[in-house]
């Protein structure tokens, strides 16, 4: 009996270890205070919503420590793609009609976090238009001019603390974004200045 509670107790431990808390992918839950509402635009917050009739519309979610490195316009950042700890999911597709700019999770919303249960972690979600399954490939083909692609603001949140908590943390602080070509930076002043003064050198060589 005890060698049986001996191996109960490891295995419990091996388990714990191997174990990562989860986290709720839903940009729509108004079940919960705050109610969470932060639907995707194409192009402009507030213009067109991305809807699920057009399947090259995908969304995931990115998470990792907080000590990772979030996706900006400048950098495709450190935090890892989720997964669903049923299906094996990353990306998906969103929802349509009236509830177009939400994503199409269903009852598959949960995702492993990678982290420590009861851990807090920094997570982010991202969208993009194509044929890309990962966002890094997503990010690559953005900033090469070739697809559409958006990223929220991080927010932090703790993950679930062990395998029986079904209170599974929702995405609080989440905000509405667009997926947008790639920005194109213009030349700063001094730089168009220092392009007029080499221009008038040039054209005084050849008057003189």
């Amino acid at each position: 009996m005890k060698k049986i509670l001996t191996l109960a107790a490891m295995a419990g431990l091996t388990l714990s270890a191997f174990g990562q808390g989860q986290i709720n992918f839903n940009n729509r839950v108004t079940s919960v205070t705050p109610a969470i509402s932060a639907p995707v635009y194409l192009d402009t917050v507030g213009g067109t919503l991305l809807s699920g009739s057009d399947t090259s519309f995908h969304a995931a979610l990115l998470g990792g420590a907080t000590t990772g490195t979030a996706a900006s316009a400048s950098t495709v950042g450190t935090l890892s793609l989720l997964a669903s700890p049923s299906t094996a999911a990353t990306w998906i597709t969103f929802r349509t009609g009236t509830l177009a700019g939400f994503v199409a999770v269903g009852t598959d919303s949960a995702r492993d976090s990678g982290l420590a249960y009861g851990s807090t972690g920094t997570f982010q979600m991202v969208a993009w238009q194509g044929t890309e399954t990962t966002w890094a490939a997503a990010y690559a083909d953005w900033k090469n001019g070739l697809i559409k692609a958006g990223f929220s603001n991080p927010i932090n949140s703790p993950v679930t603390t062990g395998p029986t908590d079904l209170a599974v943390p929702n995405l609080t602080g989440l905000n509405s974004f667009a997926i947008t070509s790639v920005v194109v930076p213009e030349p700063s002043t001094f730089a168009l200045a220092g392009m007029g003064v080499a221009a008038l050198m040039i054209f005084r060589r050849r008057k003189q």
